[in-house]
């Protein structure tokens, strides 16, 4: 009965294990983000980017602006004001005052109101671009802070196996230093060896904050922020477009980046700008209606129209017409600027990709596999006695060093991707 009550607490104790570890599992993976998760995060709470937005409420109100119509003016004159009109002996019809109500109505000519909508749309169109341009720049950010943090995860894991490595063997020969099997300067060594794994551990935890930190700033700092932790996934690359030539690619990058798309919008809008500048110099005509009403006049009630039109004899818009001809060459310098700008960032983020995936398929191919049978071939013979301590020491130096670099790696190839896609337009949904 003792045995079978020992049974049923044993259970029960391993059954509890499982049920916490499960839970603390599911509790780390809701905690746990991916890149297109932290994307998202950074679009929803990303202060820059809100603030971003502004400049295209502001582009919106100066649509409203442009196309507004001039409100008329109406007038009210009171004349023929009589000193002795107040007099009983002067009280009669004839001498009260004349009065005329009039409005004047502004009529813009030449197309110029049409003009200026069809210009402040163009220039909500190149804010909205402008905007996309933003997000395109600041998810490479996102991603290569994610990056960072997932590389402080795997440097943060090699250094915590290391140390571990080290205490096991330590625990083991402080065995052997009692029984006399080892001298007790090996055993010093290894305590050595311990405290620098140690010590590595320490730093790459400080490291793992560190990137974590970076990436919450980005995030703006969510919920539960501060466990928060990458899911440890290095993106893979989209054939399409790493296989792709470096003209296909400047070639599409021409077309998909916002940044061109809204200097040529700019282009036109810079037109609009100069054709405008140019009916400038017609005039605007101003017609206007009066009533008047004069009791002391023979015809005692009047009325009439006007029409007035400046005469452009002077000035003809010289001035805003020089200025928006300098406007539009500046679009189309800077446009010619930008697509050079955009040929060079796609070539040089090729190439930087192109090598990183490069020297990580080597390390996936054949490095990281014999560093693995090299440090088990040294442990077994070290176990044997066929080799000393320090070749031990050298086989387990050597291969965090090579993890360490096999990982840096792959996170240099992931930020040579995210630039790529940077630099070649990637669409982003918003």
């Amino acid at each position: 009965m003792f045995n079978l009550k020992a049974l049923l607490c044993l259970v029960f104790t391993l059954w509890t294990m499982a049920l916490r570890a499960e839970t603390e599992a599911v509790k780390e993976a809701s905690l746990a983000i991916t890149e297109q998760q932290a994307i998202a995060l950074f679009y929803q709470r990303n202060l820059s980017l809100i603030a971003a937005n502004f400049n295209i409420d502001n582009a919106q109100a100066q649509e409203v602006i442009a196309a507004a119509i001039p409100n008329p003016v109406f007038s009210f004159t009171v004349s023929s004001l009589n000193p002795n009109m107040f007099r009983q002996e002067y009280n009669n019809v004839s001498s009260l005052p004349a009065i005329s109500p009039q409005i004047q109505q502004l009529i813009e000519t030449a197309g110029k109101r049409r003009l200026r909508i069809e210009s402040s749309e163009l220039a909500t169109e190149a804010v909205n671009l402008d905007l996309k341009d933003t997000v395109r720049v600041l998810t490479n950010a996102v991603r290569r802070s994610y990056y960072s943090l997932l590389l402080a995860q795997k440097t943060a894991k090699v250094a915590t196996e290391n140390y571990e490595r080290y205490r096991e063997i330590l625990r083991v020969n402080g065995i052997r230093l009692k029984v006399g099997d080892i001298a007790e300067t090996d055993f010093t060594r290894i305590e050595v060896e311990s405290l620098k794994a140690q010590g590595d551990q320490d730093l790459a935890k400080a490291a793992l904050n560190q990137a974590r930190a970076n990436l919450l700033l980005l995030l703006g700092w969510p919920e539960n922020s501060m466990e928060i932790s990458a899911v440890e996934a290095w993106p893979e690359a989209n054939p399409g477009i790493a296989r792709a030539g470096q003209n296909q690619l400047a070639e599409k990058a021409l077309e998909r980046r916002p940044d061109l798309q809204a200097a040529r919008v700019r282009i036109d809008q810079a037109g609009k700008m100069l054709t405008l500048a140019n009916r400038l110099a017609i005039p605007d005509v101003t017609v206007g209606a009066f009533y008047q009403r004069d009791p002391g006049n023979f015809f005692t009630e009047s009325g009439g129209v006007s029409v007035s039109v400046p005469l452009p004899l002077f000035y003809r818009q010289e001035g805003e017409i020089s200025k928006a001809r300098v406007g539009l060459n500046s679009a189309e310098l800077a446009l010619k600027q930008t697509e050079q700008g955009v040929r060079a960032e796609v070539m040089k983020a090729l190439a930087a990709w192109q090598s990183a995936d490069a020297i990580s398929q080597r390390f996936e191919t054949s490095v990281v596999k014999r560093i693995e049978m090299l440090r088990k071939a040294q442990e077994i013979a070290y176990q044997k006695g066929a080799v000393g301590l320090l070749d031990l020491i050298d086989a387990e130096r050597n291969y965090k060093a090579m993890m360490l670099d096999y990982y840096t790696a792959l996170a240099n190839r992931s930020n040579a991707w995210a630039d790529l896609l940077m630099a070649y337009g990637e669409e982003v949904k918003l």
